[in-house]
Formats: structure tokens, sequence, C-alpha cells
């Protein structure tokens, strides 16, 4: 296995040059490469970014190992985002308690940790060298009223010259913003180059308690527009919203927020320096929200989340006023839906529903999250467990116009799966997708498995390792590996996956939180392994 690897990576090297000499003569032959706009694919600056993005990877080692931990052990930590970027190097977002030590030393490069020791959670940003794992800076984004565990708390995203744009919400200012904060809780997007410097930091606010305080999503689009999104929350009122952020222009659309408690999707862009362009809402009947975003190939963007009702003009929700999965697909020239795709059975008995993470593939969007009762065609079926919350983790497939493919199901017949959702990573090399969650609490492995199933995981909340197929989704192995030593787990050390990124033709890294089980202190690992070692 070690020697196909390295053949993978010495061809992946030769594949590489060859696109270096290609992009070398069209750097030479273009006569609009005088242009200095990293976002122009006719400038002389896109190349020389995209030429030396191509040669970092290059460098790529996929039997690299290492891991770096933040966090003492004594407070809580909720680790976020983790991003793969162009040159290898991995961006990471968490929520801290405490002023975490990095490097032998404290504080951020630009704004430390506030607020009071263990109770005030503060949202850091970090770069780690993807080729050591050794962290290259750290800075504090201030701190936060919610302590969210949602991953999608505070998503980054890389733009066409390598700087880092994150999105998050605070109740803290730091130094002197595009545009100030209005209210105690505000959204912040912040950009920062590669080197730790913030270019610019801006605060957008909406009205108080009027949106969730746990989900967003980030996407940057080819041309550097920064797509902003939100749910809306109409709390007591039942008023439709037609000013959104107050820093924009008022909405193209208003939202429908005919329902009390009704939750509606906000969509706002800002350009590259930080300027409102335009926002609108994506209206529904009743609630839809927003977990995860994708940029797509057609200029679109794929989001995904939960709907208990259309979104107004895309019918086709299988059961209105229950929670189903839902994913639409977004118009970035129209600002606006083109098509939405509901999944779910008609069933009263299941109430939910949501897509929690998405990741591109070549040919199409794979998709992760929890879904109860069966539909679709898959080769693993339902697993029906006739008692408590009912669940089972899914998998799932979509076209680049959001058009459902396949799902595969992963759950149990005797006991209720996790909450958790399941973490993704696509290896476009093998065309192989894989997923990785939690077993049960009850030590019992997933059902309807068991001739794909090995490993020697003993006891509960074993860190399960699934390889599907990419055409049709069909699980090619389910690898189970000891989490916590004893059983039941008083007082152990217990670690769950946040993030799962393929970054080397087959080479992981994760995004971990360990916790002092019972209690929820603890700290945050990023690790990786060489890729033969990987189940």
């Amino acid at each position: 296995m070690a020697q196909f690897m390295n053949f993978l990576s010495k061809f992946y090297t030769l594949i590489s040059l060859l696109i270096h000499l290609s992009l070398l003569m069209i750097t030479i032959t273009n006569c609009k490469l005088n242009l200095n706009n990293p976002s122009d694919p006719r400038s002389r600056s896109y190349f020389e970014t995209a030429l030396w993005n191509e040669y970092l990877k290059t460098l790529c080692d996929p039997n690299t190992r290492g891991s770096v931990r933040l966090g003492s052990g004594s407070y809580k930590v909720f680790p976020y985002s983790l991003e793969l970027l162009k040159n290898g190097d991995l961006a990471v977002t968490a929520g801290v308690f405490e002023d975490v030590t990095w490097k032998g030393r404290t504080g951020g490069i630009q704004y430390s940790y506030s607020g009071t020791l263990g109770t005030t959670m503060n949202v850091i940003f970090f770069i780690l060298n993807g080729r050591t794992l050794e962290i290259e800076w750290l800075d504090y984004l201030g701190p936060t009223t919610s302590t969210s565990e949602e991953v999608n708390f505070a998503p980054v995203r890389e733009m066409s010259n390598g700087d880092i744009v994150v999105y998050t919400n605070v109740n803290g200012t730091q130094g002197t913003p595009i545009s100030g904060k209005a209210n105690t809780d505000a959204f912040l997007v912040a950009r920062y180059n590669q080197k730790g410097n913030r270019i610019w930091h801006t605060y957008l606010d909406l009205p108080v308690n009027s949106f969730l305080l746990n989900k967003f999503a980030l996407v940057v689009d080819k041309n550097d527009q920064i797509h902003l999104f939100f749910i809306h929350n109409t709390n007591s009122s039942n008023t439709p919203d037609s000013t959104g952020f107050i820093e924009f222009p008022s909405t193209k659309v208003a939202s429908d927020g005919t329902n009390v408690g009704q939750r509606e999707i906000g969509w706002a862009i800002l350009n590259s320096d930080g300027t409102p362009i335009s926002q609108t809402y994506l209206p529904s009947v009743s609630s839809v929200e927003i977990s995860t975003a994708e940029l797509g190939p057609n200029n679109n963007i794929l989001i995904g989340g939960s709907a208990q009702d259309n979104f107004n003009g895309f019918p086709g929700h299988p059961l209105p006023s229950y929670s189903r999965i839902v994913l639409a697909n977004l118009s970035i020239n129209n600002h606006s839906i083109q098509n939405v795709t509901y999944l779910g059975n008609s069933s009263t008995s299941f109430n939910l529903g949501d897509i929690n993470t998405l990741t591109g593939g070549v040919d199409g969007i794979y998709a992760s999250g929890n879904s109860a009762g069966g539909f679709g065609n898959p080769i693993h079926g339902y697993q029906f467990y006739p008692s408590g919350n009912y669940r089972n983790h899914i998998f799932l497939k979509f076209d680049w116009n959001g058009n459902f493919i396949w799902n595969q199901f992963v759950g149990s017949t005797t006991t209720n799966v996790l909450e958790f959702f399941p973490k993704i990573t696509y290896i476009p090399f093998f065309d192989e997708f894989r997923g990785n969650i939690l077993s049960p609490t009850d030590g019992t492995r997933f059902t309807g498995l068991d001739d794909l199933s090995y490993g020697n995981g003993l006891n509960e909340l074993q860190e399960v390792t699934f390889r599907l197929r990419g055409s049709d989704g069909r699980i090619k192995s389910v690898y189970y590996e000891t989490n916590v030593s004893v059983s039941p787990p008083p007082n152990v050390l217990f670690d769950f996956n946040i993030q799962y990124r393929n970054v080397c033709n087959g080479r992981i890294v994760t995004l971990s939180r360990y916790l002092n089980y019972p209690a929820e202190e603890g700290f945050l690992e990023v690790k990786t392994r060489p890729g033969f070692e990987e189940p």
C-alpha cells in the first residue's frame, strides 16, 4: 500500500509540473497579462498566484504525520472550521474560554482574549503550516454572546490571491472597522492576508433578537464577492422584513414573515473590499434553515439545511409542517433561487431532516446529515429503531445543479444513533467519498452493514470510518476503532471529529474536540497521519 501511495504521489507531481509549464507558456504569450488583478483570469498576478499555488501543491507529502493541540484542558473549547488553502496550509477557527498558548506565547497577533476566564467565549482564527502542522499565527476576533457548538458558527473561505475571509457573530468591538457596530450582537466579517495582517473588518447589524445566533454560512465566488448567509427569526412578530443588514441597501425581496417564530434565510453580498453590494431574503411559507453552503462551477451556490415547508414559488416539500432535508441551487447573477430539492417521506411519524455538511466532487456535490424515515432507492436502507428520537445518519450526492442522485443510510435497529452529524470528504483520485462518525453509545455497531464491517474497536463511542463509491454511494467498508478504553466511560478522555479533510492523495487532516468525559472541559487537536494508515 505504501509503494502504491508513493507512486500516486510521483504521478501527481508529474501532472502538476505539466500544469506549471502550461501556465508559464500562457504567462509568456498572453498579451493581456500586464493587468495586476489577482481575481482577473487575464492578469499576470492571477497566473503568478496560480503558478505558485500549483508549485506548493507538489510539496504535498502523503506520508506526513503531525498534530497540534490548543487549550489547557481546564476550560471548554469548540472547534469550528478547517479550510484547506491553495498553498497547502490550513485555516482554522474555534471558540475558546481562555487565552490559549501557541508557539510558547499567548495573545493574538492583532488582538487578545477579552472577558471573564472560563465564562466568556472568544472566537479565534489561526493558520497552520500544511507541511509541519505548526501554527504560523493566531488572532482573536472578539467575545461572543452565544457559546455555540454548531460547527458553522465561524466559517472561513479563501480569496483568489490567497487572502482569507472569516465570518462570525460577536458582542465586542475591535480596531477601526469599515462599519461600526450598532447593536450588542453583530456579525463580523474580516479579511486577512496569509501573513496575519488584517486587511479590513466590518460589523453588520440586524435588528435585535431577529436572527439565530448559531447558524451562518459563507462563500467567496470566483470574482471575490463575499456571500453571507444567516437565519432571520420573526420571534414574537409576524411582519415581513425588508431591512436586513442595516448597513446595506434595503432587501431586493423581503422575508415572508407571516408566522410567529418563522425562520427564513437571508443572503447578503459584500465586495472584496468589504463594502455592501446587495441583499435579499429567500422567503418561505414556514421555517427553512441553512446549515452549510458551497460554491458551484456554474456561477451558482448550493445551500443545504432543513425545511418545514416550501420556499415561496418552489413547491415539492413531502410533508409541510414537518422537518425535511432541503438543498437549494442559487444563481449568483440573479441573486435568487434557481431550483430546490426536498427529500424525505410523507409519514407524520418522522420529523427530522437536515443537511449539515457539503463537499464538492468531480461531477457533483456530496452531503451528510441526519434524517428520520426512509426515502429514495438506497443500496443501504434505513435502519428503524422504534423508540425515542428516530434518526439515521445519511450520505447523499447531488449534481452541480442540485438534482438528487443517490442517498445511503447509516443507523441501528437496536438503539438510537447519536445526534452528531457525519463528517465527510472526497478523494478525487479514487472517486471515493468518506465519512466519519461515532458509533452508538451502547457499544453496538451500526446494523445492516455486518459484511462490510471490520476493525477491533471496543466499547461505546467508537470512531467509525466509511468508504463509499462516489458514483452510486455503495459502501465499500466500515472500520471501527476504539475511542474510550473503559465501558461505561467515567472520567475518561474521548474525542470526536469536527472537520475531516482530504489534503493530499488520501491523507486526511482532522479537527477534533477532546473532552474529559463526562465533564465538557478539554482541548482541540488538528492531526494527520500517512494516507496508507487510514482505514
